[in-house]
């Protein structure tokens, strides 16, 4: 029976062939708005996620020193609290922890020959490598042995060893570092980043922590940056690091000013909301763009049911029941919306073929690597999203024709003219 009422209804669409392409192409082009929309939200959310991935690995944190806004064992608030090297055994002892490594900042004097610049020496540890997602062009990174002998080896930010090399080689020649000769052991792979702190980490050099804290005497760290062991505990391991160092430097634990703490996942967690704000706005955008096709498809099918009124009656009279006529309705709506969204979703795999990345991103963030372009894909999660929408709009642009053409009345209808 069901395929009986869904072949006359597609025979109803065939004959009115005319009507029904017109009101398919209203369908098609809401459809196509619709794909774009949700493929340029889902582009613009893995843009900044990339970006945001190249800064800091999955649970990198960045505490910093602050001021105390409590007070606590006698002493006053506003005490300034200074991290040491000496803070770093006892959070790496810590079970939630994976890895740490102090940072010390200067902007110094580099020079190579006769050509200088200026650049912000990073004083770090082996594990800065991973978690701040270093990726190495030529060379190395800093290993431990660097680091326990205090050897005045530098990793070179891609845009400094561009400004002092050029395209020559950089790895294995002898830089000034404030006068003092370095060795150049590696040089960084161009890198962008939605997040940097203090300057970019192209326009930064690298060196070992214990070859700062040697030649420069520097007591005090700028800041530790710790990556906690797995998203399970990372909020654990945030409050043992507060715990930890407030009993070291005496501070209420639940003072959040003594140590300020910038968290990545927090930060991937803002990005999210905001990009998924706004992929819903878009997605009901292109749904209401979807709704004009859909309203199309409820004119067309009251005027075909008008039109029908004699016909129906006929049918009504012969013994056919409203729910057969009421499918046959639903189907030829069905049918017109399902062969628009056909059509274009067609459309919008082209367009999205030929338009391919968009360099929005990647310029505003400065991206030579061009990663961070919004790429345009239709997924099968827009394309399962789109259906969905489509089905309710076919649905309900069907309905009413439908229960309008099953409530009529056989003996009105017969007399219709």
């Amino acid at each position: 029976m069901i395929r009986d009422i869904f072949r006359e209804a597609w025979s109803t669409v065939r004959a009115q062939w005319m009507r029904s392409l017109l009101t398919l192409s209203g369908i098609a082009w809401g459809i196509v708005a619709v794909v774009l929309l949700m493929a340029y939200g889902n582009g613009f959310h893995t843009a900044l996620e990339i970006g945001m991935r190249r800064a800091f690995n999955t649970g990198t944190l960045l505490i910093y020193n602050g001021q105390t806004s409590l007070q606590a064992g006698g002493e006053r608030a506003g005490r300034r609290i200074r991290l040491r090297e000496s803070d770093i055994p006892p959070l790496r002892e810590l079970g939630t922890i994976r890895a740490v490594s102090p940072e010390y900042i200067r902007t110094l004097l580099l020079g190579y020959g006769s050509l200088q610049t200026n650049a912000l020496v990073r004083g770090v540890a082996p594990e800065y490598e991973f978690m701040r997602s270093q990726t190495i062009e030529r060379g190395r990174f800093l290993n431990d042995e660097d680091v326990a002998t205090q050897r005045r080896v530098v990793f070179l930010g891609s845009e400094i060893a561009h400004k002092l090399f050029g395209n020559r080689p950089a790895v294995g020649e002898l830089v000034r570092v404030r006068g003092i000769s370095f060795e150049v052991i590696g040089v960084m792979t161009p890198k962008m980043a939605l997040s940097n702190y203090y300057s970019p980490d192209r326009q930064s050099v690298f060196i070992p922590y214990s070859t700062v804290r040697h030649l420069w005497q520097q007591e005090y760290v700028d800041n530790l940056v710790v990556q906690t062991l797995s998203p399970a505990v990372h909020d654990q391991a945030i409050r043992q690091i507060r715990a930890t160092l407030a009993e070291r430097h005496h501070f209420p634990a639940e003072d959040e000013r003594a140590i300020q703490v910038e968290d990545s996942v927090e930060s991937m967690q803002m990005i999210g909301a905001i990009t998924g704000g706004l992929q819903f706005i878009l997605t009901i955008i292109g749904a209401m763009t979807l709704m004009i096709g859909g309203i199309g498809v409820m004119n067309i099918m009251l005027v075909s049911v008008t039109e029908r009124t004699r016909e129906i009656g006929v049918r009504k009279a012969l013994g056919a029941r409203r729910g057969s006529i009421l499918l046959q309705i639903l189907f030829e709506a069905l049918i017109i919306t399902l062969g628009g969204g056909a059509v274009g979703l067609l459309l919008s795999q082209g367009i999205v073929s030929g338009v391919g990345r968009l360099p929005l991103m990647a310029r505003l963030l400065d991206d030579p690597t061009g990663l961070t372009d919004i790429q345009l894909v239709l997924s099968g999660e827009v394309a399962g999203t789109a259906l969905a929408i489509l089905l309710l709009i076919g649905v309900l642009s069907g309905l009413w024709p439908a229960w309008r053409a099953a409530r009529t009345d056989p003996i009105e209808s017969l007399r219709y003219e």
